[in-house]
Order: C-alpha cells, then structure tokens, then sequence
C-alpha cells in the first residue's frame, strides 16, 4: 500500500470522525428512549446492531446530536474565516453561537418557511443565515431537539446579542450531555495555541446552551481527544491520550467544584474498560448518559475497550438504558478518528442521511480557511459558503476548482431564469417547493412506493379529497390540497407501464410532466419537486425515462418563459441521481 501523506491521513481522521459520530447518533436514535428489556426484546440479546432504516426515506436518520454538530463545524469555520476577512479576532464561539441560531430556525421553521423570513432566495435575494447549512432543506426536521439547547436559544434570540463569556453568564444550571455531544469540530481544526486554550474553547461553546461546569467540561475532554488523535504531537496510545485530556482539564479548570467529579468519571471509565465484566454492567457503573459526564464517560469506556473495533465499540455504546443517541455519536467521534474514514465498514456509510453534507463539511474542515483575504474572496466556492453562508452556487455561477469531485446532494443548472436540480431525498421531506408530484395510480387513492409515502405523511384528508376527483388517466395530471406535507400542493399524474416501448410508453411519460407543469402554471406554482416517474415498479428504462423527463421539463420553460423558478428531481438511490443530475 501506498504511504499516505500527513494531509491524507488528517482527512481520513476527519471525515471517520465526524461520519462515525453521526453513525453512533443513528444507531441510537431509533432506541433512545427504549428501556434495556425493550430493546433486547426487540432486537436479541446483542441489541441493535445496524441501522433501523426510516420507512419512508430509506435512510438512517440523525438526531439533532449530528444536527448541531454540524453546525458547530460550519460555525467554527465562519468565524475563522471572518477573522482573516476582517484582521480582527473572531472566537469560535461567535460563529458557533450564530450558526445555532441557524439551527434554531431549522426547529421552528420549515424550509419554504426560513426562505419567506430569510436566507438565500429572501426577497433582495441577500443571504440572512449564520451558515451555509441553513440551506440544506433536509436539517428542517425535528428530532427530539432537547429543551436546555432549544430554550438557551430562544433566550439568546430575544436577547438579539450574545456574551463574550458564556461561562461566567450562564443562562441555566443544566448538566445535560447536550454541550458534549457537539462539540467534536473543534478538535479538528488545526490551532497553534497550548491546548488549554482548546479546552477552554470547547467549553464556552458547550456553555451557550449549558451552564453547568458538568455540562460544558466533558466538551473540553472530547474535545481534547479529538484533537489529539488528529494533530498528534508524539506517539500516544488511546489511553495516554484520555489521562492528558483529564490532566489538561484539571489545569484549566483547577479550583471548579466539580472537577473532582468529573476526573472521577474519566479514571473510572479507564479502569473499567480493562476489566472482563460485561458492557451492560460497566456501563451501567458509569450511568445512563443522560448529563455530560456520563455520556462522556461512556464514551471513553467503549472507545478503550473497542479500540480496534469500531462497530463493536459502536454497538456498545447504544445499546442500554440510557441517551443511546448521544452516547452513540462521541463514541463515535472518538472511535471514527482513530479508525479513519476508510477503514470503518460500508455499512455504517451506506443509508445515512446527509453523508455527502458531513463528508463536505469534514472535507472544508481538513482543507482549513484559506491564509488571507485576498486568498478568500478568490476562492469561489470558500467565499459563498463562509462569507455569503450559501451552500450551492446561485444559476450561472461557478464553482472553483477547490470543490470536492465526490457526488454532492445536489446540483442545479440554469435554463432561462428556471433552476433545474437533482437531490438525493424524501419527497414527502420539505424540499423548499410550493408543489410535489405525486407518481400515482389511476385510481388516486393511493398505492405503494412514492405514492403511499406522500398519502401516509398528507394524512387521510388527502384520500378524502382524491375520490372527489373520480381518478385520472396516464399521463394527465390532477391537483389537490398539501395537507400535513411541507408545501401547498400535490400534483396526481399516473405514469405509463414499461411493455417494451411499443404502447406509447414514451409519449405517455412526457406528458405526465407537461400536464404536471401546466397544472402548476394554472394554480401559480412557481417551484415544484418530481420523483423519478415510472422507473420503480413499472419499470421503465432509467436513463430513457431521465432524458424524457428533463427534455420534456425544459422544452415546457421555453415555451412558457418566466413562469417557473425552480424544477427539482427528489431521487432516492445515487444510481438515480447520476441519471439526472448528468441532465439537469
């Protein structure tokens, strides 16, 4: 094998870091409030041991664990960045503080919604976010946000300004393992300072929601970790790495009450990880993971013990009674870094959401901010999303060459004054459009694949509506009420079955996204979302059906100009995603 350079093996340790947090988060999330007895009934006597995959999207879904972590990532790179574009000093934890309150809004707003009050496509079309991931429409989704961060974040938004010392202006008392759980960027950002200053850092951040010292010093020790795993200054075991962040943490914050506390946890968590008792009875020495000691000491207990083993230490990590979501995610922060991203097993990386958007934020990360202004504003791609905080470039925009020839999570091309996109995503998922279609049956009351995922998240006023329309025949289309799902209208059109192209399979195919299109235009749809019509279970040729659909869609903005800003393809596989986005 090939040597790999230090830079390689700093983006491996990087992008395994963040991936296998978000790993831990996913296999937990589907247990986290499941009791031991629950889930050992459920899943056998080892637990959950893969991904329990969403119904709907197929994915392995984050919590708001990975959420905030990644905008802790894209915080932390923003305030870096506006130090060199300004000569002024900008602490992460200015851009981390601004950057959640992106994420707030991704909690009390839907995408379409956010785009109405703010952010790209606002009306002036400035960007308002904090974050270039307030663009991504897939982070607009609940999942089990906790209350200390949601109303430290309410309290900081009405306040309209932040302190310059989270720590000593605390908002609360909370101990919760939400400081910990996100601060995992930190430690992989490169940084000439002593490594106190490091942890100190951490804390602040982990403190903009948690006033506790037992809230926000575990942030300090992952961390710690993180960092040295990454930026190793000499060789050093796991362990030796652990016992320098528990000595570090006790310089920087001697005279804490509840440090002693806290030094407790981590040499119990070494001691134990040594032993042969089983995990369930080590890890329930340690508690439950519910405050930031504990999930932190879970952590370092599994990381030890599965040191060469990253699912098994994964495994582990989740499976008991406690925050198997949080404990899950710096298990595998600790345990992704030292792995590297290579090396963790395909499962893990395969049906996790957003892995393109993790692995861009890992790969901006080990790239780092570049040195100065000058180097920033000519960099296309680091000055749209650090400096304008937008994700993709605007239609007619390019990107620099700096950008990441991996598969993005979507792409979109200009066509007139019409965006034509490509995504990997949920249709039923806010998408930012006024209208989906719906890849329905004659009947229009719903069937399987995409048609019953859109009536499932629309709820039964959705069927009630569709028997008033006495069905619709291939190829012609038919709209109807939004319901519960996250845009205005559901466009009807059933496409044509595959019989080997001899009974108008084509011509029918094109005219499912004529009439879809002429039905938006009629109602004042100016941006809508398709799947991929036909190519599921009636078996259309992909690429055939790709090029019709595309064909079709821009040939209708050249005969109707000005009338459509946004066509968009929600795909659910990378297969169907090559197929269009080679077109869009």
């Amino acid at each position: 094998m090939q040597n790999r350079t230090e830079k390689e093996i700093r983006l491996d340790r990087i992008r395994g870091s963040l991936v296998g947090g978000a790993a831990g988060d996913a296999l937990g999330y589907a247990i986290e409030f499941d009791t031991e007895k629950g889930i050992f009934k459920q899943y056998g006597p080892g637990g959950i041991r893969k991904y329990e995959l969403d119904p709907a999207s197929g994915k392995a879904l984050i919590s708001d664990d990975t959420q905030m972590t990644l905008f802790t990532g894209a915080g932390i790179l923003a305030a870096e960045t506006a130090s060199r574009m300004s000569g002024t000093p900008v602490l992460p934890r200015a851009g981390a503080a601004a950057a959640y309150l992106d994420w707030l809004r991704t909690q009390d707003k839907t995408y379409s919604g956010s785009r109405m009050s703010g952010g790209r496509g606002s009306k002036g079309g400035k960007s308002k976010n904090n974050s270039w991931l307030a663009d991504v429409p897939e982070l607009y989704s609940l999942r089990a946000p906790g209350n200390t961060c949601l109303s430290a974040l309410y309290s900081h938004r009405d306040e309209g300004s932040f302190p310059s010392d989270f720590i000593q202006n605390p908002l609360n008392n909370s101990k919760g393992c939400g400081g910990v759980m996100r601060l995992a960027p930190l430690g992989m950002v490169s940084c000439d300072d002593p490594v106190e200053v490091l942890n100190r850092e951490a804390a602040q951040i982990a403190a903009i929601t948690h006033g506790h010292s037992l809230g926000y010093m575990p942030a300090a020790v992952l961390a710690h970790i993180v960092h040295r795993i990454i930026f190793p200054e000499k060789k050093m075991s796991l362990k030796e790495i652990v016992l320098d962040a528990r000595d570090t943490l006790e310089r920087a914050f001697a005279g804490d009450q509840n440090l002693v506390n806290m030094t407790d946890l981590i040499n119990m968590a070494v001691y134990l990880s040594d032993n042969s008792d089983s995990d369930l009875d080590n890890i329930h020495c340690l508690g439950e993971g519910w405050v930031g000691d504990e999930a932190l000491a879970i952590a370092i207990y599994c990381a030890l013990r599965y040191q060469d083993d990253f699912s098994a230490g994964l495994i582990a990590s989740v499976n008991h009674n406690g925050d198997s979501d949080s404990t899950g995610a710096v298990t595998g922060n600790i345990l992704g870094a030292l792995t590297g991203f290579d090396a963790i097993e395909e499962k893990w990386k395969k049906n996790l959401e957003l892995i393109d958007v993790i692995l861009e934020l890992a790969d901006d990360l080990a790239e780092g901010c570049p040195p100065d202004k000058a180097a920033i504003e000519s960099d296309s791609d680091w000055y749209r999303k650090y400096v304008l905080m937008q994700w993709k470039p605007a239609p007619g925009e390019k990107s620099s060459s700096r950008s990441s020839a991996r598969p993005a999570a979507g792409t979109g091309s200009p066509a007139g004054e019409t965006v034509f996109m490509a995504v990997l995503g949920d249709i039923t998922h806010d998408q930012g459009v006024q209208a989906i279609v719906n890849a329905a049956n004659t009947s229009l009351l719903g069937g399987g694949g995409v048609d019953g995922a859109i009536h499932r998240a629309a709820g039964p006023d959705l069927l009630k509506e569709c028997r008033t329309l006495h069905g619709c025949r291939t190829g012609e289309a038919k709209i109807t009420g939004a319901y519960r799902l996250p845009c205005d209208y559901v466009i009807h059109t059933p496409g044509p079955i595959w019989r080997g192209g001899n009974d108008h399979e084509r011509e029918l195919l094109a005219s499912c996204y004529r009439s879809c299109l002429q039905r938006a235009v009629e109602n004042g749809v100016r941006t809508i979302a398709f799947p991929s019509i036909s190519t599921g279970v009636y078996c259309f040729p992909l690429q055939e059906a790709a090029e019709i659909a595309v064909g079709t869609a821009k040939k209708f903005v050249e005969e109707n100009p000005g009338k459509l800003d946004l066509i968009k393809w929600v795909l659910f596989g990378k297969r169907e995603l090559e197929a269009y986005s080679r077109l869009v």
